[in-house]
Formats: structure tokens, C-alpha cells, sequence
């Protein structure tokens, strides 16, 4: 195995494989078309309030965990418990209630610890109630006493890191403990009790179960932008109205398909039944981000086509919306058919309306990130240029089959050019 080919099994296995287990958990399930159901404020429940769906226990072993009363209830030292959804940058909200003397944590990416204990009257420590245990000590004292309900409200920023996964930018972190802000800061590394220490790598909130009683309640969390691209920096590649700027091309997939305009929004279907094709872009693009909304019929097959060639060899990131289809996995359409892992995309995807893609593509040699609406999915790092470094941007409509007028659509498209490194 040479250096690339480790450093893609090493993306691999951090963005994919740790996800299969939850995957191999729930085979012979129906694949849904999307539970992502975010409020009108963008908030996502992880507890049900009703019983422990959503959640894994970290290890095997005898579990205390239990709902009493709406309530994420742990009865006696046991073990950590570790949300099924992986997220990257995220505000959390949790309330919870300590017993005297009690110690439990809220684990961001399941690696930096916020620390939940009974330390009303206290000085601050590096392991009193809301700091970032062993690494950044709590400005004043917020707690409440014991046995009442507290609050936590958090912002947390994951790790940055390298094509080659190594950390180029600490987390971030800011606490607010029942209303106070008493923490802000850079987190240099993992705060001691972590899963892993795969910075950079998306993965789900712990709460800590094996140091004795708590009681959790009211989670949530979402998405957290605040270091995305602010967006007058972008262009739009479509204007809403007609298809300037696009054209179609004749694939292995047909002729080109049927396009058109409707409602703001680029359609494509087959036309006749088993005739698809690719409209794209008449400039080449090289190194970008780009965003998009899509809004695909159920059971239909289509992709976002980056550095295309002419007959439709391209990094392809999938819009395969259909049973046992997946959205937004990386796939090398015409350059070798291999597909990245899977990462669990109807998790975070929202049936029968618009969803949010934003797609960073960088190198000769491809580092490719997606998100779907906000929540960091796949990072795909190739292991050899296929090729060249400027290509076409694509909307599929793939042939066979027949898609009985079904349809593609693709709306909001803009881009950022990044500056080769």
C-alpha cells in the first residue's frame, strides 16, 4: 500500500466504516426517504423523550439507562451513551440534573467534555460544572444546587484538518450555563475519557454514564455556520429563468434527456422513457465551492456532476433517490465505478421538499467535502489524478429504465472559485 492509498483508507474508515455498524444495526430495514425534520427554528430533537431510539450504549455491558417520565434517566454508574447521528459544527442545547455530589459529561464528537457536576459555591476548576474538562476552566461560578434543572447551550466548531487528516485548526468552543457564557476557546485535543481522537472526523454527542445517577432531558442541536463563506462571495451559475450558460451532452446515459425551467428550478427527466443525458455548463471549473438546493421525485436516479468531461467521466456526487439508493456519497462516474462509504445521508435528508447541498472540491488530485443541510457527510480524499483539473459542472438524468415522467430538480446554484494551493 503506498502513502495515497493509506490516506484514503484512513478517510475511509474514519467518515465510513465507523458509520457501518449503525448501518449493519438496522439491515433488512427499508431505506426512508429522508427523517431529517428540523423545526421552524433549524433545531433537531436527539431524544425522543419517550424511549432511547437514536442512541447506542459506547461498549457492551449492563446498561442504567432508562425514560422515566419524558426524562434520559441513568440510575447508577453504567455506562456512556452515544447519540446515532454524527454531527461536525453544531449549537447544543441540554438540560440535565445533577444529584449531590454527582459527575457526568456532555461529549462533543463524543472527544471534549463539558463537564456536568454538583460544584455550586465552588471555585472554578478544570473539573468543575461547565468547563471544558482538563482544558478550560469555567469563568465564574453558574451552577444551581443540586437536584434542580440546569441548562447548557453550546456552540462548538470540529477540528480542521488536512487532506492527509492532519489538524491544521483546533476545536472551538463556547459554553453558556444557565444563561451565563463562562467559556470560550480553542480546544487543543481530546479531553481525556474520548472515543477516538479523530479530529475533524463528524461523530455523535456522549453524555457520560459510568461515574454514577443523572438525568437528561430536552436535546437538540444544529448545524453551526458561523466559518462558512458569507454569501456575496459566490455567483450564481443559474439565473432561475432559462438555461443560459448550460447545454446538453450525449452520454453512455442517452441523448440528453428532457430540461427545462419550472418554477426557478432546472428540471430534467427522461425523454422518451429510458433516454437520460447530462446538461452542463458551457466554462470549466477547477477548484470550488459550490452550493445548490435539489429536490428530487422519489425513485428516480440522478447525480451532481464536478469536472466532467464531455462524455460525462466526472467525480459524481449522487442524487440516487430510490430504494437502496444514496445521496451525497462520492462516486468515479467513468473513471473506475468505485463509490466512497455510505455515510447514512437519509439522516439528514428532508423528503418531498428542498434540501441544502454545499460541495468543496480542491487539488488535482481531489479532496471533495459534502454537507447536506448543514451536516458535514462525506470527505473523500482520491489517491490519483483521473483527471483534469478543470471540468464541467453536471445535472444527470440517468438512462434506463423508465422514469415515468418523474423528475430532477436543481435550483439556487452558485459558486466560489478557491485559489489553487
Amino acid at each position: 500500500m503506498n502513502r495515497k492509498e493509506a490516506v484514503l483508507m484512513k478517510r475511509a474508515l474514519a467518515m465510513g466504516l465507523t458509520i457501518l455498524a449503525l448501518s449493519l444495526a438496522c439491515s433488512g430495514v427499508s431505506r426512508a426517504q429522508g427523517t431529517y425534520s428540523p423545526d421552524e427554528d433549524g433545531w433537531v430533537s436527539l431524544f425522543n423523550g419517550k424511549d432511547l431510539t437514536g442512541w447506542h450504549l459506547r461498549h457492551a455491558g449492563e446498561s442504567a439507562w432508562s425514560v422515566v417520565d419524558g426524562v434520559l434517566t441513568n440510575s447508577k454508574a453504567s455506562i456512556d451513551i452515544i447519540s446515532d447521528v454524527p454531527v461536525e459544527d453544531q449549537e447544543v442545547h441540554v438540560e440535565f440534573r445533577v444529584p449531590r455530589g454527582g459527575n457526568s459529561g456532555v461529549y462533543l464528537q463524543s472527544r471534549y467534555e463539558v463537564q456536568v457536576a454538583d460544584s455550586q459555591g465552588q471555585q472554578p476548576s478544570p473539573g468543575s460544572c461547565g468547563s471544558v474538562y482538563s482544558k478550560i476552566t469555567a469563568s465564574k461560578d453558574a451552577c444551581k444546587a443540586p437536584g434542580e434543572w440546569q441548562s447548557y447551550d453550546i456552540q462548538f466548531l470540529g477540528a480542521r484538518t488536512d487532506r492527509e487528516g492532519n489538524q491544521i485548526r483546533p476545536a472551538w468552543i463556547k459554553v453558556t450555563l444557565n444563561g451565563e457564557d463562562i467559556v470560550e476557546g480553542d480546544v487543543d485535543g481530546a479531553t481525556g475519557g474520548e472515543v477516538d481522537r479523530k479530529y475533524g472526523v463528524p461523530a455523535g454527542l456522549m453524555l457520560q454514564g459510568d461515574h454514577g445517577p443523572i438525568e437528561y432531558r430536552n436535546i437538540r442541536y444544529r448545524p453551526l455556520k458561523t466559518d462558512w463563506a458569507p454569501e456575496e462571495q459566490f455567483t450564481p451559475l443559474f439565473d432561475g429563468k432559462d438555461l443560459t450558460g448550460w447545454k446538453t451532452f450525449q452520454t453512455g446515459h442517452g441523448t440528453g434527456g428532457k430540461w427545462s425551467v419550472e418554477d426557478g428550478a432546472i428540471c430534467g427527466t427522461q425523454d422518451p422513457p429510458g433516454n437520460g443525458g447530462i446538461l452542463m455548463t458551457e466554462k470549466l471549473y477547477g477548484d470550488y465551492e459550490i452550493r445548490f438546493e435539489l429536490n428530487p421525485d422519489w425513485d428516480i436516479d440522478s447525480g451532481f456532476f464536478m469536472r466532467s468531461a464531455d462524455d460525462g467521466r466526472c467525480y459524481q456526487s449522487t442524487v440516487d433517490y430510490r430504494p437502496g439508493g444514496t445521496v451525497g456519497i462520492i462516486y468515479g462516474e467513468g473513471i473506475g465505478g468505485w463509490a466512497s462509504p455510505d455515510p447514512g445521508w437519509d439522516r439528514f435528508y428532508k423528503p418531498n421538499t428542498w434540501n441544502d447541498a454545499r460541495i468543496i472540491i480542491e487539488d488535482a488530485i481531489p479532496r471533495i467535502q459534502v454537507w447536506l443541510n448543514g451536516n458535514k457527510i462525506t470527505d473523500y480524499v482520491d489517491t490519483e489524478e483521473r483527471l483534469p483539473a478543470e471540468g464541467r459542472i453536471g445535472l444527470q438524468v440517468h438512462g434506463g429504465g423508465d422514469w415515468q415522467g418523474r423528475m430532477a430538480r436543481f435550483r439556487n446554484i452558485r459558486i466560489r472559485p478557491i485559489e489553487a494551493q
